[in-house]
């Protein structure tokens, strides 16, 4: 949807200020229904800036910024390291145990990045690299993300409060610059092709953050990730109906080593 949506004619900065906006509402209604009201203090809002930063303003801006220029499937593909970053950080930080099944799932999703990058190297003016780069902002965020909620989520928060603090955060963040800038808003309201894209990411959105802050509360920063591994074909089979998309045999070949890598840096329930 964000694919589709970069190429609507409307700015990064306009989608990324209606779908937050949406996204805020619904979530702030629900929690008003659910009645789990709660006091901020400076270590919450501190906690909801970086979460918001992390999980909303850099992977999203990076998504809009590069969808114009790369297939769904490339980003899907990419969005995917997320589990990759997320235990080599683990295992900096000795969160998880070292294991050479875990060693290996990390050096296997570097050699899977740069399957796709080395190519664009050798191209003139470097074809893509700088768009692949700026996606690779994504499982970064994600990653680290993941972690940090899991290392430092408020004590007594649910998992619907820490979801709607973190988007309420990033609308506000985003406000001021939106309002600077003066990017036209689209009309959600004209039936169009564009209100069907927003509604659909907007209503994928709520889904999937209830129950990712779930997941991270349940099993920690690592494991939540894993959802990726169904992601990256979904991302791929979508761009192909959607977009009519193609890939070279570097991009499968990159795929089937991510899907080794997660599955190595799975993580060991009992």
């Amino acid at each position: 949807m964000l694919k589709f949506l970069s190429q609507s004619g409307y700015s990064d900065l306009s989608i990324l200020m209606v779908a937050l906006f949406l996204l805020s509402l619904i979530f702030s209604g629900l929690m008003v229904i659910k009645r789990q009201f709660f006091k901020l203090d400076f270590g919450i809002l501190r906690f909801f800036t970086i979460t918001s930063l992390l999980g909303y303003l850099l992977p999203l801006l990076a998504v809009l910024y590069a969808a114009a220029e790369l297939s769904a499937g490339i980003l899907t593909l990419f969005a995917c390291m997320a589990p990759v970053v997320a235990t080599s950080l683990a295992l900096s930080l000795r969160t998880e145990k070292v294991r050479p099944t875990r060693v290996a799932a990390v050096l296997l999703g570097v050699a899977s990045a740069v399957l796709i990058l080395l190519p664009e190297l050798q191209i003139p003016d470097q074809g893509k690299l700088r768009w692949m780069l700026v996606a690779l902002v994504v499982p970064l965020a994600y990653g680290i993300e993941s972690i940090y909620i899991s290392r430092h989520w408020p004590k007594g928060l649910t998992a619907l409060q820490v979801v709607t603090g973190e988007t309420v955060a990033a609308t506000i963040l985003v406000a001021p610059i939106f309002l600077f800038v003066g990017s036209p808003l689209p009309n959600l309201f004209a039936g169009s092709e564009v209100t069907l894209a927003i509604v659909i990411f907007v209503g994928a959105g709520v889904l999937e953050s209830l129950l990712y802050f779930r997941l991270i509360q349940q099993t920690g920063g690592v494991f939540v990730n894993f959802g990726t591994f169904i992601s990256l074909f979904a991302g791929i089979a979508w761009g192909m109906i959607l977009f009519s998309e193609s890939h070279s045999a570097n991009v499968w070949a990159s795929a089937t080593i991510l899907i080794l890598a997660i599955y190595l840096a799975r993580e060991k329930r009992a």
